[in-house]
């Protein structure tokens, strides 16, 4: 239960976002990530059956996520990527539940006006 939390979270804070009043800093670079990070998670599975699937499963959620991403990637400035870049494993997933944080801690500073609805 405490991952469908999450994952409702970040995308409800990516779509606050989205409705904010645009930010002035240009927006990052969009990152690109080749699947590594999924390989490496499923890498010690001893089932290659299971191993395929599971890697499978990864490979979607990652490109579901890098979507989800792609249409809010205006308003990710340079700051916020190089923050959440540091500690980013190559994982769309992983960028988005930083960057989501992130968002809302600029709502809450004043960085950017959220409007919630």
């Amino acid at each position: 239960m405490r991952i469908p939390l999450l994952k409702f979270s970040a995308a409800t804070l990516l779509l606050v976002a989205a409705i904010a009043e645009p930010y002035s800093a240009e927006a990052a670079e969009f990152p690109e990530y080749d699947g590594s990070y999924c390989v490496r998670l499923t890498s010690k599975m001893l089932n290659s059956d299971e191993k395929n699937v599971e890697t499978n499963k990864c490979f979607q959620d990652e490109a579901d996520t890098k979507k989800k991403l792609a249409e809010h990637w205006a308003i990710v400035s340079e700051k916020s990527f190089a923050y959440c870049h540091t500690s980013d494993p190559g994982s769309y997933r992983s960028l988005l539940r930083c960057l989501a944080g992130n968002v809302g801690y600029r709502c809450f500073q004043d960085e950017l006006s959220c409007n919630w609805k």
